[in-house]
């Protein structure tokens, strides 16, 4: 049993590990799909990757990380027992090359149950005592580098359902400091303008992210805007954003909302129906249309509340023919269940029904995931592409 060390690569190219945030795995996974390309799962919460530096540098934008690694070693363990002297064996002998000179600290987390009931308290004394010399001494509080060990088991709960397989892995690497942590982005109460139903700054962000399945996006276009979230986040990632709303009252809350975030990418935001954006904003190659529709009780009570969204769907592709669809969907909880049915209530309809109306406005359904909102609603993020 030895472990796996990584791969040489050319220049201008890294290899990393990226740890997903609990919360909801198969987003996390599906997030570095549209930021990165190609990826490998190593487990729900593990992905490894490797791309050009231009490329990796949109994790720093990302919703769902919570943690990169670079140099990155592991191993699988299946039946064989594991001891905390032989983890610390192997980082030594990974140390001697991957290592830089300087003070360390190791920092060991478990995900599920852990691996051979290792404890992390033990691991990172042992692996600390075995590297530390007089060119890397342990340094608990400033140290120059940190060595993470990830004890990646088996049992890693989350609510939304997954069908990832969860194989025992020991996977350990450098951090990279470059990456600033988990992303909270700031409260919306905080704002000058607020409401109730203002969209969690994670899931906008996530909604942006997605939202490069195609590459980065010329401009992200909300027409249903409310209060601003995704407009807010699009410009922070110094994305140009195009907001409107048919509510005059959400387009200058959103107006003050973006002047106080002071993101560096351009906005414009301007009253306008969902279905006549393209008349407002004209052509645009390359956008991405990001946007939360209404999900109250009673807006999609009606016919009316659908061919809303489908207008929207419609100018969006009169507007960028070669664009993406990122939105969220009203569904019923049974899709946190298991794998989404076509018989699965969306918007007040079968699923494989709402996905042919979708077609027919032009786009073709790329991923379907379900979201919690709560006991009784969940929401589908769903991600489309141009359907020819």
């Amino acid at each position: 049993m030895k472990p796996r060390v990584p791969c040489g690569v050319g220049m201008g190219t890294r290899s990393l590990v990226l740890l997903g945030s609990g919360w909801h795995p198969p987003l996390f996974r599906e997030e570095c799909k549209a930021l990165l390309g190609p990826i490998e799962t190593l487990h729900p919460r593990l992905t490894f990757v490797t791309q050009l530096d231009s490329i990796l540098d949109r994790i720093s934008g990302a919703s769902l990380v919570d943690e990169v690694l670079h140099s990155t070693s592991r191993l699988w363990v299946y039946e064989r027992e594991v001891s905390s002297e032989d983890i610390a064996n192997y980082v030594d002998e990974w140390a001697e090359s991957f290592l830089p000179i300087g003070s360390f600290a190791v920092r060991a987390r478990k995900l599920g149950k852990g691996v051979c009931d290792l404890s992390r308290r033990d691991l990172e004394s042992k692996i600390g005592a075995k590297i530390s010399s007089d060119q890397r001494p342990v340094d608990l509080e400033d140290p120059d580098s940190e060595i993470v060990v990830i004890l990646a088991g088996p049992g890693d709960s989350s609510e939304h359902w997954d069908d990832v397989q969860q194989n025992p892995l020991i996977l350990w690497g450098v951090r990279d400091t470059s990456f600033s942590g988990t992303y909270t982005g700031t409260s919306p109460t905080e704002r000058p303008f607020f409401k109730p139903i203002t969209l969690d700054p994670r899931l906008a962000r996530l909604m942006v992210s997605l939202s490069f399945s195609r590459g980065p996006p010329s401009a992200v276009v909300d027409p249903f805007c409310g209060t601003g979230g995704i407009a807010i986040e699009a410009s922070i990632l110094g994305l140009e954003t195009l907001a409107s709303d048919l509510d005059s009252r959400m387009v200058e809350g959103t107006i003050s909302n973006l002047d106080w975030a002071k993101g560096t990418g351009s906005y414009r935001v301007e009253r306008c129906s969902a279905d006549g954006i393209h008349e407002v904003w004209g052509s645009h190659k390359g956008c991405s249309f990001v946007f939360d529709p209404p999900y109250g009780r009673n807006a999609w009570s009606s016919e009316d509340g659908l061919e809303v969204f489908l207008g929207a769907l419609s100018s969006a592709r009169k507007m960028s023919p070669d664009g993406t669809i990122c939105t969220m969907l009203p569904s019923n909880p049974d899709a946190l269940d298991g794998p989404v049915s076509d018989q699965l209530q969306v918007m007040g309809m079968d699923w494989v029904d709402l996905r042919h109306r979708i077609m027919e406005s032009g786009w073709n359904v790329r991923s379907s995931i379900p979201v919690r909102v709560h006991k009784s609603l969940s929401r589908l993020v769903v991600l489309c592409h141009p359907s020819d």
